[in-house]
């Protein structure tokens, strides 16, 4: 099945919204750095490469990554 991953993203999205599962978004941030860190290129308002604005890019790494660390400390304390 072409883009299996895409259509399970997006049922897993809708039930983490409907079950309140906040693990799930820390998950999902995680894993799309891992996917932005092996691509070396950012997809979010446009398009960032670490090539040509490689600052842009590591801030972006390091405001995701914080997002994850958050998501995933709000669950486990809270």
């Amino acid at each position: 099945m072409k883009n299996w991953k895409t259509i399970a993203a997006l049922v897993f999205m809708a039930l983490a919204i409907v079950f309140d599962w906040t693990w799930f978004w820390a998950l999902f941030i995680f894993v799309g750095l891992i996917h932005v860190i092996k691509s070396k290129e950012i997809h979010f308002v446009e398009a960032v490469k670490k090539s040509e604005t490689p600052k842009l890019y590591w801030l972006m790494i390091v405001i995701w990554s914080l997002l994850a660390l958050y998501s995933m400390l709000n669950y486990l304390l809270f």
